[in-house]
């Protein structure tokens, strides 16, 4: 390959490759099969205290160290090594590599990666603690799932799809109404994720499932010693994480009624005050919401605050319930494709009859009940169906029981308190993995839980 012009004329390669070399900021030297000296560049020369004429031709055990194994490499006695070498009082991390021509070693090159081990100690130590930093959960919350993870086909999804598409570029509120299990928070993030917000945070908190004295702190955050068990330095609220980005507030219907009026003015004026503090903080944030709850009805019941309600009612999707859709058993499929490529659970058929009893079944939890159904029975052979009747049965008894009937209300009570119990037990412990086996919304599993 011939030179460039502006390099000059009667340079060979072996001077445009020497000069090369010398501009390479780490130490570089090669040796022939002899272990002598052929090439040496200017930062060795320079830690060595010599020119390259004072240590060409003369072995490198000589020139570097005794402890070199250069030679050997040069040899084919030893292969690649990386190791600590000391050279003139310096510690440096070398990297010592046979140079083949053809299939027989000519030579070997050693290379300084760093001129000084403390540097990469140092550098090792700073790139650990980047990682921390990427790793971290105060860096911003990204959406887990997009538009094409809702399974299923027909007319009826790709009507969802649409509504997802044509809101998600306006910075406005959007509402997301279904019953439990439909899959508002994947539509949530579906959202987000095609939303001009999308690189920035995607934050959700629900409202259910926080003590109702400790959701503001969870909202608009804290400032130190503001109440017992508070951190000393304060704390960020979701609103103040997910600035520039999206919040999402699950299950919006059971926000209390006291807190109402701080979370429009937060929505409103794009504002917050933390706990304890006496100043606003400005924010920037795109407001989801999804409840399972008539908010409307809600409304007049002055159960919820009408200003709020169209504040955040500006846009809306309605995520349809298994009753309402028309493509049944191509969900059951793709549902069973999903748990087995996601989970790896082993691959069993779906006998006739099973497939008649899912379609005959009512479904209150929606597609994620029916997913855990799908992943019991691929697991155990039993998809539990009629569980959750029997759990919705029990307090359609609690509720039309007579005082009288003590007990009747204590076999009742004892009857929910062992399906919750075996519910939280196959969920590992996972609470809102137990609400979704039992079919109930996270709400109500709450609810529940509290009152036993």
């Amino acid at each position: 390959m011939p030179f460039p012009e502006w390099f000059g004329s009667g340079q060979n390669e072996a001077d445009f490759l020497r000069r090369v070399l010398d501009h390479v900021s780490d130490c570089l030297v090669a040796v022939d099969t002899a272990g002598r000296v052929v090439l040496i560049n200017a930062p060795y020369c320079r830690l060595l205290g010599g020119q390259a004429e004072d240590f060409i031709g003369r072995h490198i055990t000589d020139v570097v160290s005794p402890k070199t194994r250069l030679h050997l490499v040069a040899q084919g006695q030893s292969g690649i090594t990386v190791a600590p070498l000391e050279v003139r009082g310096h510690q440096l991390l070398a990297r010592q590599v046979p140079v083949y021509q053809e299939d027989q070693i000519i030579g070997a090159v050693g290379l300084a990666l760093f001129s000084d081990l403390e540097s990469l100690k140092r550098v090792a130590q700073e790139v650990g603690q980047e990682s921390q930093v990427i790793r971290s959960p105060q860096t911003p919350w990204t959406a887990a799932y997009r538009v094409e993870d809702l399974a299923g086909r027909g007319e009826v999804i790709d009507a969802v799809r649409t509504q997802i598409r044509q809101v998600a570029p306006l910075n406005l509120p959007v509402l997301i109404q279904g019953e439990t299990g439909t899959g508002k928070e994947m539509a949530a993030n579906a959202i987000h994720a095609l939303s001009p917000r999308s690189k920035r945070p995607f934050v959700w908190v629900n409202c259910a499932s926080i003590p109702e004295n400790l959701i503001d702190a969870e909202l608009f955050g804290y400032e130190g010693g503001s109440f017992t068990g508070a951190r000393s330095r304060g704390k960020p609220g979701k609103f103040e994480l997910a600035s520039g980005g999206t919040l999402f507030l699950d299950e919006i219907g059971d926000m209390p009624l006291n807190l109402q009026a701080s979370l429009l003015r937060a929505v409103q004026n794009q504002e917050i005050v933390r706990v304890g503090g006496t100043s606003p903080v400005k924010v920037d944030v795109r407001i989801l919401c999804a409840t399972n709850l008539p908010l409307e009805k809600m409304v007049r019941d002055g159960e919820f605050r009408a200003d709020l309600y169209f504040r955040l009612n500006v846009l809306s999707v309605k995520m349809p319930s298994l009753r309402e859709r028309d493509d049944f058993d191509f969900l059951v499929d793709a549902l069973v494709d999903r748990l087995q490529r996601r989970d790896g659970v082993p691959v069993r058929p779906l006998t006739t009859e099973l497939r008649d009893r899912l379609r005959r079944y009512d479904w209150p939890g929606n597609v994620r009940q029916l997913e855990f159904a799908l992943l019991r029975y691929l697991v155990s052979g039993d998809a539990g169906i009629g569980r959750s009747e029997s759990m919705i049965a029990s307090h359609a008894a609690m509720r039309s029981a007579n005082v009288a009937d003590l007990d009747l209300q204590k076999h009742l009570a004892n009857e929910r308190k062992a399906q919750i119990a075996r519910a939280i037990e196959v969920a590992g412990g996972d609470k809102v993995r137990a609400a979704d086996l039992l079919g109930v919304s996270r709400a109500t599993f709450y609810r529940e839980l509290k009152r036993l």
